[in-house]
């Protein structure tokens, strides 16, 4: 049995205990290919975000895995918590949450559910991500609309640039890991997923690799 193979098994396996109830998939204690998710003691950071769709997860597993035949000191992402970002307001007992929902509520009227297509890989400094491809702009849109509201994004976000983060890189730079990542991953069409909501989150310890809870989700009107 190949390291993909046992890869699926474990998340085979994983997936029946949370559809039997038998663990919370926010559980502190579940294990992942063997390996206990990091948690950290910083306080929840409240964010917003796009889910991404569970069709799409197995793709992106994949190119995980070949990471991980690489090197394995890396932190991968989980699936539940794969997600493309809108928006970092802050540390939650800082900001006013009544007030940051109801500025996304009113944003969000004006737009309509729209498609995002995830294809091929790129990098930060330490981080490897899914490109994710909006052909309407709409994400743009949306950050641009926040902007106004909220004009602190901006030294948070200076250039939007949507994406899936799968792997925080700890011993070497993104870029020459992406470079031994086989050429049918770096280069790979994971596929297209509509989007019908924003979600507000809390995150613990930090969006990149915390544990996400839903706060809100927002939705798009028809």
């Amino acid at each position: 049995m190949d390291q993909f193979d046992v890869y699926k098994r474990n998340w085979n396996k994983y997936s029946r205990v949370i559809r039997e109830g038998l663990i919370s998939p926010l559980d502190e204690n579940y294990i992942w290919l063997g390996k206990k998710m990091n948690y950290r003691t910083n306080p929840p950071f409240l964010a917003s975000v796009v889910k991404v769709d569970s069709s799409l997860w197995e793709k992106i597993q994949e190119i995980q895995v070949d990471i991980e035949r690489i090197d394995s000191r890396h932190e991968f992402f989980h699936p539940i918590y794969f997600h493309v970002t809108l928006s970092e307001f802050g540390w939650k007992d800082q900001v006013d949450y009544n007030k940051v929902k109801q500025k996304m509520e009113d944003i969000l009227l004006d737009f309509s559910p729209f498609n995002l297509e995830i294809k091929g890989l790129n990098c930060f400094e330490r981080i490897i991500y899914a490109q994710v491809f909006d052909r309407n702009k709409v994400l743009q849109s949306i950050y641009y609309r926040m902007l106004e509201e909220f004009p602190f994004l901006e030294k948070r976000f200076p250039a939007y640039i949507p994406h899936i983060s799968i792997v925080r890189i700890t011993s070497e730079e993104a870029k020459d890991v992406i470079d031994r990542v086989e050429q049918k991953h770096r280069e790979v069409n994971i596929g297209e997923m509509s989007v019908d909501n924003i979600q507000i989150v809390s995150v613990k310890p930090y969006l990149s690799v915390g544990r996400i809870t839903t706060e809100d989700k927002i939705l798009l009107s028809d």
